[in-house]
């Protein structure tokens, strides 16, 4: 399969991929996420291709961005996606044939793949929004013998904080870099790592969560903004756990991430979810009824917008919709019980025994 992206897919795509991103993004990251997909079909044309089509040796990247949704005011632009590909690509010492996203959205993706003339492959390192590198990881987090090099890129040389970095190692030693300098940047750098190759991303990676996202994202759009809720339940399959009213967001920004709990009160009962940059957990009455690689998202009733976390206040009107990792393409990383320490901690939950 070959499709050349266009215009007609920008709304689709961000549709679709702001609601997998679980809560980590919303509406107002639309019309910046917007800017980076036109910028990259006027960089050139975005072929999106199946990973199965792929010679299994081919070298790919991952272009993606690090850091945490709270943490200030990042200084990136999509130029930055850019340029950390091409630094990675002048210590790897060869062009990769395509590149595929961390997660969804992708836009940066989209650019990378327009302004280098390579593919973008219809491929994610996870199917919806991960608060780690290790958790799109494709299982690299349980590899520390297998070497990649990350690279992150951000600031503005007119202000005297230009920041690139490049680190080489495992992929947890080199996140914590690459976390360090998201950190240094507001809480975000944008970034690209790798090699991998083809025939490991089709084996431990999210096959397919391109085309899935933009088919979510037709879905949400052909129905109208009061009925976007039922018509994203339906293609996922899955379910609207609670709809009501926030009466509980302690979510605060610490150490690289957005860490708290929102609660939201409907009809359906009380949920509780927790948050670790993204929506990791779902209760409903005190159970248990999602855990993380699960799709737990948030959506404006009356828009059907897509709604993140960090910007919930106390009284608006939201609905939890929930399904279960069988429904949608997931990456191995996030199945990967190396990679859940971090967040339990930081949650205080247990996420490992639900995998």
């Amino acid at each position: 399969m070959i499709r050349i992206l266009s215009h007609g897919d920008i709304e689709p795509a961000l549709y679709g991929g702001l609601f997998l991103s679980a809560g980590g993004r919303g509406m107002e990251s639309m019309a910046g996420q917007r800017a980076i997909a036109e910028q990259a079909l006027a960089a050139g044309p975005v072929r999106l291709v199946s990973a199965d089509e792929m010679a299994p040796d081919a070298s790919l990247i991952v272009a993606t961005g690090i850091g945490a949704p709270g943490g200030g005011k990042p200084k990136v632009k999509p130029a930055d996606s850019v340029e950390a590909a091409r630094l990675l690509i002048s210590m790897l010492g060869r062009t990769p044939a395509g590149v595929i996203c961390g997660h969804v959205p992708g836009f940066n993706a989209w650019i990378v793949a327009a302004s280098l003339g390579i593919d973008y492959i219809d491929l994610a390192s996870n199917g919806r929004g991960h608060p780690t590198v290790a958790m799109g990881g494709m299982g690299l987090a349980s590899r520390p013998d297998i070497v990649i090099t990350q690279t992150g890129v951000g600031g503005e040389t007119a202000d005297g904080d230009r920041l690139s970095v490049t680190a080489t190692g495992n992929i947890l030693l080199t996140e914590k870099i690459l976390r360090w300098a998201a950190a240094q940047n507001g809480g975000l750098v944008m970034a690209a790592r790798g090699p991998i190759t083809a025939g490991f991303a089709v084996e431990n990676g999210a096959s397919g969560a391109i085309s899935f996202q933009l088919d979510l994202g037709a879905a949400m759009l052909a129905a109208r903004a009061s009925e976007r809720v039922a018509a994203t339940v339906d293609f996922l399959g899955g379910c609207c756990l609670v709809q009501g009213r926030v009466v509980t967001n302690s979510v605060t920004y610490g150490n690289g991430f957005d860490v708290g709990v929102v609660v939201v009160e409907g009809r359906e009962g009380r949920s509780e979810l927790g948050v670790f940059n993204e929506l990791m957990t779902a209760t409903v009455d005190g159970e248990r009824v999602a855990t993380f690689p699960d799709m737990i998202g948030t959506l404006d009733p009356a828009s059907g917008n897509p709604l993140a976390v960090s910007r919930l206040r106390i009284g608006d009107e939201v609905a939890v919709i929930t399904a279960p990792r069988s429904k949608f393409p997931i990456g191995k990383g996030a199945l990967d019980p190396a990679v859940y320490p971090e967040a339990e901690e930081a949650m205080g939950v247990d996420l490992r025994s639900y995998l």
